[in-house]
């Protein structure tokens, strides 16, 4: 049985590029070098790996993927050191960040695409430390998307108002 595996599926695929309003190709839709540049003038405080830049958050959604996929289906050869490195030998820009946005996309949805409805309560370690449900953790993947799609908005509304647009 497949139900809870196809609404998975359907939910991440809604997350990345299905809904018009809030998906993270939804927000990333005609970026500029420009605007995913940009750091906020008041700074920014957060994670560590952030400088408020749109670029940053790209990178990280789609690596973070990646990252997990590799933790929770294969042997964890894809770390964050593997994926900084990778990023910067491509360039480390708004192109390179969107092409590894699309593979953490896809790398996902093939991960999830074998499974049965079994298989998602299978326990199965995450990056960083711990376990979770298989099923969980791809409801934390679609969930991440859209918390960054949001992100992603909000900061190209900022930029749009110091611009004067």
């Amino acid at each position: 049985m497949k139900a809870r595996v196809n609404f998975l599926r359907d939910l991440l695929i809604r997350s990345y590029e299905g809904s018009r309003w809030h998906s993270f190709r939804t927000a990333v839709r005609d970026l500029t070098d420009e605007e995913a540049l940009w750091v906020p003038p008041t700074g920014y405080k957060g994670y560590h790996w952030a400088d408020g830049s749109i670029l940053k958050i790209i990178f990280h959604t789609g690596a973070d993927k990646l990252v997990q996929i590799s933790t929770a289906f294969g042997e964890g050869g894809v770390d964050w050191r593997a994926m900084e490195l990778r990023f910067r030998a491509m360039g480390g820009n708004l192109s390179a960040a969107l092409q590894i946005a699309q593979e953490g996309y896809e790398t996902t949805l093939d991960a999830l695409a074998p499974l049965t409805d079994d298989d998602l309560e299978v326990e199965r370690p995450y990056y960083g430390g711990g376990r979770m449900s298989t099923g969980d953790l791809f409801l934390m993947l679609a969930e991440h998307d859209v918390y960054h799609a949001g992100q992603i908005i909000y900061i190209r509304c900022m930029f749009a108002a110091q611009r004067g647009k």
